[in-house]
């Protein structure tokens, strides 16, 4: 117990006073990146960051059809346009592809969630690129996130999160075979 709370404190999110106790203290979601960003990258394997994206991920995506408003909606159109527009040129698009993710973690309005999610983002951004360079699995992924679209604009929390559980599990596993056939 004593080492849990010697952790949090370094981390800064409890505070110990002489004689009064142990306090927790008001931790921002950014107070946490670089500890998490340090502790992903360093100590975890891409299946795990990956097992990680799909567990959270289809959650964020539930939260996020209770909560969405009208410009988050549009601005996931317009997202998803400009997605369908450079799949159809052949042109990268991960920039949109992560603000398509970042926009339903906004709607989801829990900071702690969607900043840990950042981080794993983070860490996947190369290999999601490269996952995102062929075609067909271009249109695959615009294809669930027009799915994940839908649900989030009937406001449907089981459908999100069912669309967004197998966007993931199908990213998740093509990324790892590509990673599996590169090294192997």
């Amino acid at each position: 117990m004593r080492e849990a709370l010697r952790t949090l404190e370094l981390l800064g999110v409890v505070e110990t006073r002489a004689g009064g106790g142990t306090f927790v203290r008001r931790v921002a979601p950014d107070d946490l990146m670089r500890p998490l960003t340090s502790l992903i990258a360093r100590g975890h394997s891409i299946p795990d960051v990956i097992e990680f994206r799909g567990i959270v991920e289809p959650a964020i995506a539930a939260l996020a059809a209770r909560r969405i408003d009208v410009a988050q909606l549009a601005e996931l159109r317009d997202l998803l346009a400009a997605q369908a527009r450079k799949v159809d040129q052949s042109q990268p698009y991960v920039d949109e592809d992560t603000r398509f993710h970042e926009v339903i973690g906004e709607a989801a309005g829990n900071e702690l969630l969607t900043t840990m999610l950042g981080v794993i983002w983070d860490v996947l951004r190369a290999s999601r690129e490269q996952w995102l360079q062929t075609h067909s699995r271009a249109q695959a992924s615009l294809e669930a996130h027009r799915r994940i679209y839908d649900a989030l604009a009937r406001h449907d929390a089981e459908a999100a999160r069912a669309a967004s559980a197998e966007h993931i599990r199908a990213v998740g596993e093509g990324i790892l075979k590509l990673l599996g056939g590169r090294n192997g």
